[in-house]
């Protein structure tokens, strides 16, 4: 190769990169390997690097037993700071994903269930609990024009919601936050930790997941003046959300 001359394997992956663009849809399958070998006049090896170059910009997936597929890029961004905002909820008179989901265009819909489980130790130092105390944990799957998108688990102490329209499968017309201000008990910060895990299989199966995609989890814990009152884990495959904060104040 000539000094200055672009490598093979990154030619190859330019001229997929064009045809995923215009001829391959997201969720299509490649050809294979020794199909684009053939085709590129390429060795196995060029073709390979040429795919991982592909694979490490997030245009493509490896997936066992069928090639690699194309990601889709129809990315939502969910709005993490304003989902706390209680006059957004007010003023909207809906869910703030919800909202956010209709903003940019989409149907949004969501299956809550409602269960009462033990404290396991995580979520119990969370809410400043005895592992084994009683919690009310309210579970969604949420839907983008009827696909699932995402799910968000919210775990708060029995004790404190029983007998309460939270712990019925059903939404908060005011918000929850807003209703347990209502019972005493205003929320006056949050917390939040982000991190990244692999999908387990019935994670993949729920969120109909692209195989080797990563999700991205939000533990946000709820604080009154004296103690946490509620921990939502958010699950989100990274390849169709955006977890965004605002941070500041801004002229209306």
């Amino acid at each position: 190769m000539a000094s200055g001359q672009t490598p093979l394997y990154m030619q190859l992956a330019d001229r997929l990169r064009v045809k995923i663009g215009t001829e391959i849809a997201p969720g299509d399958k490649l050809p294979s390997e020794r199909a684009l070998s053939e085709t590129y006049a390429a060795s196995r090896n060029t073709v390979r690097l040429g795919l991982q170059r592909l694979v490490s910009e997030g245009l493509i997936s490896p997936s066992q037993g069928r090639g690699y597929i194309v990601n889709r890029q129809d990315v939502l961004v969910y709005n993490a700071s304003k989902s706390e905002e209680k006059n957004r909820r007010l003023s909207a008179g809906v869910d703030a994903w919800v909202q956010d989901i209709r903003e940019q265009g989409r149907n949004p819909s969501q299956q809550i269930t409602v269960g009462i489980e033990k404290a396991n130790p995580l979520i119990a130092g969370k809410l400043n609990l005895e592992e084994g105390e009683l919690l009310l944990v309210r579970r969604r799957v949420r839907y983008v024009d009827d696909q699932p998108w995402s799910t968000e688990d919210s775990y708060y102490p029995h004790d404190l919601v029983r007998d309460t329209p939270i712990a019925e499968p059903a939404d908060i017309p005011q918000g929850v936050i807003a209703f347990m201000a209502s019972m005493g008990h205003a929320q006056v910060r949050y917390v939040d930790d982000v991190t990244a895990s692999m999908p387990n299989p019935k994670q993949e199966e729920m969120l109909s997941m692209d195989p080797g995609v990563p999700l991205l989890v939000r533990t946000r814990v709820g604080y009154t003046d004296s103690r946490p009152i509620r921990v939502t884990v958010t699950v989100m495959p990274t390849d169709r959300n955006v977890l965004r904060y605002e941070l500041g104040t801004h002229e209306r």
